[in-house]
């Protein structure tokens, strides 16, 4: 294995006590080469702090808590405190974690030149006045939602003869009277409310008064049973059943004794002639 050689001595190094020092042309390597400085500070907790720049020219600043950049202290309103600027490249502002970035102001501008591109599962813009949308063509696409379907009525009314604007008319005013629907419901909650609370002291109510109803039932199933019994097994009850049977048996001997009408009546029958053409 092969292993640089280290020189010693360009290293300047200082300490100032046990929480801070000063390390200048370091030759240990690091993922950027060796350290043109570093210095170091530590707190009495053991929180470290350090500030260096190595050969690959990056400047690196590592805290374990915190860093506040503060200014503008005497600077008027119109001055700018804070600039940042990237003569050429990338300004990267990750949040490693489950943090959060927040840029707060009485006035937030975003500017570019080209585009502005924002990704997220979820985008949610708040205002309590107003939000426009303002270029030459604003666009947009999806499968649910309340800007998808004038899209889609004028896919669906291309080339027929009921046109777009009469569809989108069509459905502004079912959504309006939906909506006056849904808001009559609200008006009619109250009321629902105060219902349901009366049948809910009804059925109280019923539930108390059960019992007692119970014992009435049972009071006069005892006196209805024997009366039942006693017409049951009476004498007008008991001749019932001789009476229909000596009925039934009259009623039969009379048919057989008119049995040689209902004869003749078949043989008056055969000799009509009926007229000719039917």
């Amino acid at each position: 294995m092969c292993i640089r050689d280290r020189n010693w001595n360009e290293r300047f190094f200082k300490s100032f006590g046990p929480r801070f020092r000063i390390d200048v042309a370091n030759p240990i390597m690091g993922l950027g080469g060796s350290d043109v400085f570093r210095m170091y500070g530590a707190t009495k907790q053991g929180n470290k702090f350090s500030l260096g720049m190595n050969e690959s020219g990056r400047v690196e600043m590592n805290s374990d808590v915190s860093i506040d950049i503060i200014a503008g202290q005497k600077n008027d309103a119109k001055s700018t405190d804070i600039f940042i600027h990237s003569r050429s490249g990338t300004i990267d502002i990750n949040v490693a974690q489950n943090g959060k970035v927040r840029v707060r102001g009485n006035n937030v501008e975003i500017d570019a030149s080209e585009s502005i591109t924002m990704n997220a599962r979820s985008i949610r813009l708040e205002a309590s006045d107003e939000i426009s949308l303002q270029a030459p063509k604003v666009w947009s696409r999806g499968r649910k939602g309340n800007l998808v379907p004038k899209t889609w009525m004028q896919s669906v009314s291309f080339g027929s003869f009921i046109g777009a604007d009469s569809l989108s008319g069509f459905l502004e005013k079912g959504l309006q009277e939906a909506a006056g629907i849904v808001d009559g419901l609200d008006d009619l909650t109250p009321q629902l409310e105060g219902l349901a609370g009366q049948a809910g002291d009804l059925a109280k109510g019923l539930g108390d008064q059960l019992p007692g109803m119970q014992d009435q039932l049972m009071g006069a199933a005892d006196t209805l049973i024997p009366q039942l019994e006693s017409f049951a097994t009476s004498p007008g009850v008991a001749n019932l059943g001789s009476s229909l049977q000596g009925s039934i048996g009259g009623i039969g001997d009379a048919l057989k004794a008119n049995s040689g009408a209902f004869a003749n009546l078949g043989q008056g029958l055969q000799q009509i002639t009926p007229p000719t053409g039917y």
